[in-house]
């Protein structure tokens, strides 16, 4: 991760998608959201059927504690065959096009079935209809500014209570990978509809509305206009680039979070999952596991991108600890104010027999739940460098004294700090 980085990039960037053919493009689009948003929960070409025709009834479907960003995306097959003005004209025909899908899929009856793919669990579907939709998008592959304003009778800002937003594909892109969770793309679209209808409907150039938005602390109060936008983004280039480096350190830890995530949404073979076990040698059947595993990447896709990053700190310090030993076992807890259900133990060994390993990792999930008063842990192991081991231990779970008493000599000594979540935190270094 490069700390100078910019928080958007351009045509030149690895975000670059060459638009040819369509389908190919919403495959790529779908593998880059699928790293932020947890790939179990990125759905693409959702269908549905009105008598009996199927038809498509948006392109992509991200889900968040059951409710839904619905996406429309439009792409050039050849973004090189037109010059500005007739790609200004092709941007403008295709954002209506892409509303109007949008609005037959908002407009068709709610518990109308629908389905679409997933890139590991097939066809998906959904036998109540479209869930309930918190913000729609249109997306327009165009690399230069284009205003939408002579259209807006044909490019409404929302439509039965959903908000419709016009982005150009890049900048959706580079929106998913700075703000990394669903909850957080949310607030910024809501953040955002506070400002002018005019730049509402400008595509093209987003990259000065999120730096403006960074630089204050995650809102647009106090937004003026793009100008003057532009003049307080210039003024405090020094203070923005600080932003940018510490928001690029943080996102490094988010990203160490999210590659567990999507490893286990991969059926990585070196990564395992369970539930909580009762005794060292339970066992485990495929189908439970899967659950498992779902139920794993809901709990990572639920975390704010600060509270991922700070996860991940807490996974990288315990393996960074035993980067140079040949055996050992080290250990941290993570609790969240936001979770305060759950406790997260992160944990690493080297050269320990499997066997042990098991019961130590059961006793120091249990003694976790049992000594921070916890009702869920999510425990996650570093196996001699080479894999990744997780535990799900579930509210059922009723402490004994004995669980109290290794709690205590595992967590009791332990120095609690406090660390406070900010779009762009202070840097540790």
């Amino acid at each position: 991760m490069h700390t100078d980085a910019p928080p958007f990039t351009t045509s030149t960037s690895p975000l670059r998608i060459p638009m040819l053919p369509t389908d190919w493009a919403e495959r790529q689009t779908r593998e880059l959201l699928s790293i932020p948003f947890v790939s179990e929960f990125v759905f693409r070409n959702m269908r549905t059927v009105d008598g009996k025709t199927p038809h498509q009834a948006g392109d992509f479907l991200i889900l968040h504690r059951g409710t839904g960003i619905l996406v429309e995306q439009k792409c050039q097959q050849d973004p090189t065959a037109r010059n500005i003005e007739k790609t200004a004209l092709w941007a403008r025909k295709n954002a209506r096009a892409g509303w109007k899908q949008l609005r037959r899929a908002l407009t068709r009856p709610k518990d109308r079935p629908v389905w679409c793919d997933h890139q590991r669990r097939g066809r998906v579907e959904f036998p109540n209809g479209l869930p309930v939709i918190r913000h729609a998008l249109v997306i327009v592959d165009v690399f230069q500014t284009v205003d939408l304003q002579s259209d807006a009778h044909e490019l409404p800002l929302e439509f039965r209570n959903v908000p419709i937003t016009y982005l150009s594909v890049n900048d959706f892109l580079n929106l998913a990978v700075s703000l990394r969770t669903v909850s957080e793309l949310a607030e910024y679209l809501a953040a955002r509809r506070s400002l002018p209808h005019r730049d509402l409907r400008v595509i093209g150039d987003e990259k000065t509305l999120f730096c403006f938005y960074l630089l204050n602390g995650g809102s647009f109060a106090g937004y003026l206009g793009k100008d003057d936008a532009r003049i307080a983004i210039t003024s405090q280039g020094y203070r923005l680039g600080q932003l940018l480096e510490r928001k690029a350190e943080s996102d490094h830890y988010s990203l160490l979070i999210e590659y567990v995530a999507d490893s286990f949404a991969a059926n990585h073979p070196k990564f395992e999952v369970g539930p909580f076990p009762s005794a060292p040698d339970d066992r485990v059947d495929h189908a439970q596991r899967m659950i498992n595993s779902l139920e794993l990447q809901a709990e990572l896709a639920d975390l704010r991108r600060g509270e991922r990053a700070e996860l991940g700190r807490a996974f990288d310090s315990v393996i960074q600890r035993l980067l140079n030993e040949k055996d050992g076992f080290v250990f941290r807890a993570v609790w969240l104010d936001s979770k305060p259900d759950w406790v997260y133990v992160f944990a690493a060994s080297k050269n320990i027999n499997p066997s042990e390993l098991r019961s130590r990792t059961i006793a120091l999930g249990r003694g976790a739940m049992s000594y921070y008063e916890k009702r869920r842990c999510l425990l996650v192991l570093d196996r001699d460098g080479r894999s990744i081991v997780t535990s799900l231990f579930r509210p059922e779970f009723t402490p004994t004294l004995a669980d109290f008493e290794v709690g205590q000599r595992l967590f009791g000594h332990l120095r609690i700090t406090t660390t406070p979540l900010e779009i762009a935190p202070e840097s540790r270094v």
